[in-house]
């Protein structure tokens, strides 16, 4: 059954929320006095003692910074494996011809643990449509994460927009002096070309999402 807090114990779990998603250190005692304006550091203290007999905290005594928190401000129970939320912002075709506004997801999110995006700067989430990418082991449905840069190497795998076209598209990246070729990655269709100025670079694929369930009907 949840359990009531008052503003302040509130705040406190909040404070805490904010450290643990993003990977902070503890505060102390101090810090949490001047982050919550209280007079004194017996307030913190007060306010500690009330959240541990409510089930929300737990700290080892004799040690400092051992907070450990136990539920959310959401009352649910704290998971302590770290993640990070991903936006999935859109669907981009692994094909050509087709808007990259069509489908769009503004408030659609991914969850990934930290392990597989240790740094979440620039990154985001595309669906993909269409089968060009098959042999890169991208299908229609799957999903790939990217870093936004506007910069690629030979041969990434990259979400570029073709200015000619009005589209985005998801290719292997290769260019040789002012020419860029979009390379699929299906033996069925062949590499386009465009002028280096016609082609702009969105985000390299970091890591796919393989869309597990269709891949198993289709095994069947």
């Amino acid at each position: 059954m949840n359990v009531e807090l008052t503003p302040l114990e509130r705040s406190l779990v909040e404070l805490l929320e904010s450290r643990l998603d993003g990977q902070a250190a503890i505060p102390s005692y101090e810090e949490i006095r001047q982050a919550l304006h209280l007079s004194s550091k017996d307030h913190v203290s007060r306010l500690i003692n009330s959240l541990e007999r409510k089930g929300y905290i737990r700290r080892q005594p004799g040690k400092s910074r051992s907070l450990q928190l136990l539920r959310g401000s959401d009352h649910d129970p704290i998971r302590f494996v770290r993640t990070v939320r991903i936006p999935l912002l859109a669907l981009v075709p692994a094909s050509f011809g087709v808007d990259t506004h069509d489908g769009f997801e503004p408030d659609a999110y991914l969850e990934l643990t930290r392990d597989l995006i240790p740094d979440d700067k620039g990154i985001y989430a595309l669906r993909v449509s269409g089968s060009s990418m098959v042999d890169a082991m991208i299908n229609d449905g799957d999903i790939v994460i990217l870093r936004h840069q506007e910069e690629a190497a030979n041969n990434d795998l990259v979400q570029v927009w073709i200015n000619s076209e009005q589209t985005t598209t998801l290719k292997r990246y290769s260019r040789r002096g002012d020419r860029i070729c979009l390379k699929p990655e299906n033996p069925r269709l062949p590499p386009r070309y465009f002028r280096a100025d016609d082609v702009k670079i969105q985000g390299k694929v970091v890591m796919v999402i393989r869309h597990l369930e269709r891949d198993l009907a289709a095994a069947a």
